[in-house]
């Protein structure tokens, strides 16, 4: 079964409402911003190529199926355009290679009892805010995202909340929200009169957000790449509703790279002005760390090594060697 996407007009709304309510892992309906039906189909929609199919028995034919034609694409871009459907590859190097659509992308339950998190991203281009929760089994459940754009804290804010009491409505166990700590700073926005902190912006709509200082932006990557890694039951840290989050989705397969400098080589630190890419994943990252302790994540600490004492150092810069 190949991979397949096409837009058709939308003529039939009832019809598309119902693709779209029918949440079949694998298809992904939706109406884009021309007004046509853009249907997604992918080879996981069919049972008997969906390795995370809960038979165990189907779950490995699935699986030998998916080894084998795997081996047919040894390019790694070759496979992620012909059977992942993947239109995003960019120029540069996956900041997340080990993502992959069959694996990491599921239609997701959301659970009334549970905390929603939410994590923010400030900024006027294309502020972000990610919603997610962490089921029993300690994996991040990345639900839905708000993407603005050209809005003010306050405006985007706004949204985010009229978004979340349309699709959480008396959502009982609350919510909880992480932000960057640059979200502290006063800064001038050229539609804001004054100069407001965020998170006092935030904090007077009744949101109190909470953040996590002395964390490098690798090392909120470490974060994810860890959860992309599968446990010992084959399953990953992390699943993806690619319907509910198709900005974060598209930034997974290739539109958050790494990119290529002058000498060919890739870059240290991904693109962070590629909007809104960038900051949809810049607030996975947070969303990360507020809750790593929660995930059961290892926060890796690089201390540098500093001599007690200064070194005797001999011809060629060469320290001298301590008996």
């Amino acid at each position: 079964m190949a991979t397949l996407s096409a837009t058709t007009p939308a003529l039939v709304p009832g019809a598309v409402q119902d693709l779209e309510a029918s949440h079949v892992k694998g298809l992904d309906v939706r109406i884009n911003e021309l007004g046509f039906a853009a249907i997604r189909l992918h080879f996981s929609c069919d049972p008997l190529k969906d390795i995370n199919h809960p038979d165990p028995a189907i779950a490995v034919q699935a699986q030998k199926w998916f080894d084998r034609t795997r081996a047919l694409f040894p390019d790694e871009t070759t496979w992620a355009q012909e059977m992942e459907i993947n239109f995003w590859v960019a120029s540069g190097q996956r900041v997340y290679p080990e993502f992959h659509e069959s694996t990491h992308v599921r239609p997701l339950e959301y659970r009334n009892r549970k905390v929603i998190y939410r994590a923010w991203d400030f900024g006027w281009h294309a502020p972000a805010c990610l919603i997610g929760q962490v089921d029993p089994k300690d994996r991040l459940l990345l639900l839905r995202e708000v993407i603005g754009r050209q809005q003010t804290t306050a405006q985007f804010a706004a949204d985010v909340i009229a978004q979340c009491a349309k699709w959480y409505p008396n959502h009982a166990a609350g919510f909880e929200d992480v932000c960057d700590p640059a979200g502290q700073q006063a800064r001038p926005v050229a539609n804001e009169k004054n100069e407001t902190r965020d998170v006092e912006i935030l904090t007077g709509l009744g949101i109190f957000p909470k953040w996590e200082y002395g964390w490098s932006r690798k090392d909120g990557r470490s974060l994810v790449h860890q959860l992309l890694r599968l446990r010992t039951d084959q399953t990953p840290s992390l699943y993806v509703d690619a319907q509910g989050c198709p900005v974060l989705t598209q930034g997974f397969l290739g539109k958050y790279v790494y990119p290529e400098g002058k000498d060919g080589r890739a870059k240290d630190e991904p693109d962070e002005g590629n909007h809104p890419w960038s900051d949809t994943h810049a607030s996975l990252r947070y969303l990360c760390t507020g809750l790593y302790g929660v995930l059961g994540l290892q926060r890796f600490r690089h201390q540098p090594v500093i001599p007690s004492t200064k070194p005797e150092w001999m011809g060629y810069g060469t320290p001298v060697r301590r008996k």
